[in-house]
């Protein structure tokens, strides 16, 4: 077993023994997962202190996402399917800090681009595989490029798949839910875009102050009209901002999202 995989399970390997006779079965309302955000989430932030010292919580929902049956996801809606991937992606993010938690600085010139408790000092974080699901090992990578963005073509998705940091979406204190889906995807949207830290707009130098989410997935909102176009449809507010001007990136925070 390769070395990553075993610091990936160790952590959870008591409750998933004791557990294993009697799995949770999925429940398509996330229930489990709206009792953690309850239980653990505040403003956006995550206490991964008291998660650590308690993960049973936590292995309960890691557990239901990997017993989801392909014969099950195959009958599924596009929509609950794209719910499914983007919870997916967020408890995946959440259970390889919690893994490496307390997060170090790791050894390297890289590990100096970023602050030391980011999600960004874990060696080589955006392709660990820390889930199974659908039998398929999957990382970070995968279930943003190789799923999210190929299947569903939505570029709506960067504001909801949060990958433990400050810079990214703020965390919903929902889960994401198919008959809820398209409203939950605007209102990540809209409030994005309501951070001055993330976006932001100077009429005087018309100049755009993007995070660099659109700059890493610059195809996906060029589909969509170009950035700016797919910006003003979220900030009613601005309806008069023009259709182009310079644009000037942001820096993004890597600092962990911990409370």
């Amino acid at each position: 077993m390769p070395l990553k995989k075993i610091k990936i399970t160790s952590l959870f390997l008591g409750i998933y023994i004791a557990s294993s006779f009697s799995l949770p079965a999925f429940a398509s309302d996330y229930s489990s997962w709206q009792k953690f955000l309850d239980l653990y989430l505040k403003d956006g932030l995550v206490n991964y202190s008291a998660v650590q010292t308690n993960p049973a919580l936590f292995n309960t929902i890691v557990s239901q996402l990997e017993n989801v049956k392909k014969e099950e996801y195959d009958r599924w809606s596009q929509d609950e399917k794209k719910a499914f991937w983007i919870n997916a992606y967020n408890i995946e993010a959440m259970k390889l800090v919690l893994v490496h938690y307390p997060l170090k600085r790791s050894l390297g010139l890289q590990a100096l681009r970023y602050p030391a408790n980011s999600i960004q000092q874990i060696p080589d974080v955006w392709n660990q595989e820390a889930l199974t699901v659908l039998e398929k090992e999957v990382s970070l990578n995968d279930i943003e490029n190789e799923i999210l963005r190929k299947e569903f073509q939505d570029p709506r998705i960067h504001f909801a798949i949060v990958c433990a940091s400050l810079g990214c979406p703020v965390l919903h204190d929902e889960p994401y839910v198919f008959d809820q889906l398209d409203s939950q995807l605007n209102d990540a949207v809209t409030k994005f875009m309501q951070n001055p830290k993330k976006f932001n707009y100077d009429g005087s130098t018309n100049t755009f102050y993007l995070s660099l989410i659109f700059k890493w997935f610059k195809e996906d909102f060029e589909k969509a009209g170009g950035s700016i176009i797919f910006i003003k449809k979220y900030i009613p507010q601005n309806k008069n901002l023009p259709d182009s001007g310079k644009i000037q990136w942001l820096e993004y925070d890597w600092s962990l999202n911990e409370k």
